[in-house]
């Protein structure tokens, strides 16, 4: 079945994002612009996750349990994973650095809850690298039964090809931004699974129905199946 998604969308939680990116806000959005999937992708947390998911139901929009880390080297990565146990587990084994944030310098980070109440602000500093490299993200997100994707690779700004060169050849798939031109998507996309995101830190950029992926089901277990070449 065509699936349309959009699984980079940073909620209020992200520093860089607007406030009133909420979970009904950014859900309602969705549904408006027809899409069936959304991720909840912050930077380097998880904890607006739960409250999508209370969601998704009602808005019957699926929600892929998701984040978008930060390595050592400031590449970043979307992990995706089926449930939300599984990403609770492996968030817990990574180590981020406690810098407190300063949100009159860079935005409050919000915890929200399925009403859209703000339950507290995150202490720490969450556009910092986290200490683990590239190298490793892979094959420790793989082993915690989710997959990494190098996000939006055609970017200067925290892509993988700027930060290093070059884009190694196992991985399963990759994000493009959807500025990415066709030559580019022809070389780093061969062979791989292709997702084109918004990376949307407001509601107006939010995707609308145009990119789609032909799953099983519209779940998250199947999407998971889809970008690590089960099915």
């Amino acid at each position: 079945m065509k699936c349309y998604y959009d699984l980079h969308i940073h909620s209020a939680l992200s520093p860089c994002a607007d406030n009133d990116m909420t979970p009904n806000n950014i859900l309602g959005m969705a549904a408006v612009n027809g899409l069936n999937m959304i991720a909840a992708s912050d930077h380097n947390s998880i904890k607006n996750v739960r409250s999508f998911l209370k969601l998704r139901e009602a808005y019957g929009v699926e929600v892929v349990p998701a984040f978008e880390l930060q390595t050592a080297e400031d590449i970043h990565f979307l992990c995706l994973f089926p449930d939300i146990i599984l990403l609770e587990k492996f968030y817990n084994q990574v180590s981020f650095k406690d810098i407190p944030n300063n949100k009159d310098v860079f935005g409050e980070q919000q915890i929200i809850d399925e009403n859209d109440n703000i339950i507290a602000e995150e202490p720490r500093m969450l556009l910092v690298s986290a200490d683990i490299y590239s190298y490793q993200v892979k094959d420790a997100v793989k082993n915690a039964s989710g997959i990494a994707v190098p996000a939006h690779i055609d970017r200067e700004s925290n892509g993988m090809i700027s930060i290093l060169g070059d884009l190694d050849d196992d991985y399963d798939a990759v994000e493009f931004s959807p500025y990415a031109d066709e030559a580019f998507r022809k070389i780093y996309g061969k062979n791989r699974r292709i997702i084109i995101n918004s990376d949307s830190h407001t509601l107006g950029t939010i995707s609308e129905a145009v990119n789609f992926l032909e799953l099983k089901e519209c779940t998250a277990a199947a999407l998971i199946d889809y970008l690590t070449g089960k099915l």
